[in-house]
């Protein structure tokens, strides 16, 4: 087994290894082919002029492992002010390790960047990643992906719920009801792969994401914030955030959720996902109960560079 840094002749290689493997990404996060073209494009810009970010800036690096000669396993990773990640491409039983050869120049990479930790998604049933990733790493949240097309909620209550857009005045409302309720970080609504982060919530993403976000209550004291993120032409739509106040209704989470499903179903979406922690709290239950159903689980583990 050998692992050279991703190099200018790379890109059909990388290619096609993402077609082969890539299912679990493709499945579960917005991650689509033209993300991927474009990362492996930023990757064979940095590898023929030899420009390396600085410090602190956004930074993507890419390995290949081989055997025998051959291409067996692409590692992207990305080393970012929002999070520090990989995504391991390798066949579904890794038994030559490669996930193993190639965290080495990774890990090297990353404290290069200045970067302490990564993280990587590990789905069930990949027990060859799982068992590297347990060797000094740690699980920050087990979560699972959640499902559920676009079609109307059934109203739980004649009475009318305030649910309005969400505006820069009530950003501090919003951040003292997260740190209320998830007083640990939650899990973030869209699983990692090539994507950009720093669109969070509380600002624009990359130009080509579409973003909106409704509250339910007055300012002081509200009863839920939810989010919807749709990238154009995309059939999937993702959900995001969703969080609910200890005294929100069913009627409230009703009346959130639905304002989110009609905008994505308004802008092309013909199915919401979102990620939650397991086991789901309130919040989680609340989606259960309209129709979400779990397509796929996964553990978000974190390792040191």
């Amino acid at each position: 087994m050998s692992v050279r840094e991703f190099a200018s002749g790379d890109g059909q290689t990388a290619r096609r290894l993402w077609n082969d493997l890539g299912g679990w990404y493709r499945n579960t996060s917005p991650t689509a082919d033209g993300d991927v073209d474009r990362a492996i494009g930023r990757l064979l810009r940095q590898s023929i002029s030899g420009r390396r970010p600085r410090r602190g800036e956004p930074a993507e690096g890419g390995w290949i492992a081989e055997s025998q000669g051959s291409p067996v396993g692409w590692l992207y990773a990305r080393a970012d002010p929002e999070q520090n990640y990989i995504v391991p491409l390798v066949p579904p039983e890794d038994t030559s390790g490669a996930v193993e050869a190639l965290l080495v120049p990774a890990r090297e990479w990353f404290r290069h960047q200045a970067a302490s930790h990564f993280v990587v998604d590990v789905p069930e049933g990949r027990a060859d990643l799982r068992s590297v990733a347990q060797r000094g790493g740690r699980v920050l949240w087990h979560r699972g992906v959640l499902d559920r097309d676009v079609s109307p909620l059934p109203s739980t209550s004649a009475v009318p719920v305030a649910v309005r857009g969400f505006r820069r005045s009530d950003l501090s409302a919003a951040q003292t009801l997260f740190a209320i309720r998830h007083p640990e970080k939650p899990p973030p609504p869209i699983p990692v792969a090539f994507l950009e982060l720093r669109g969070s919530w509380m600002r624009d993403p990359a130009w080509e994401i579409q973003r909106a976000i409704w509250i339910a209550g007055p300012r002081r004291g509200l009863l839920g914030v939810a989010g919807g993120t749709h990238r154009p032409r995309a059939p999937i739509g993702f959900l995001g955030p969703w969080v609910l106040a200890e005294a929100a209704s069913p009627p409230v989470a009703t009346e959130l959720l639905e304002a989110v499903l009609s905008w994505l179903q308004g802008v092309g979406a013909e199915r919401v996902r979102t990620t939650i922690p397991t086991p789901p709290g309130d919040d989680a239950q609340a989606l259960l109960r309209s129709g979400f159903s779990t397509m796929a689980e996964s553990d978000l583990f974190e390792l040191k560079s």
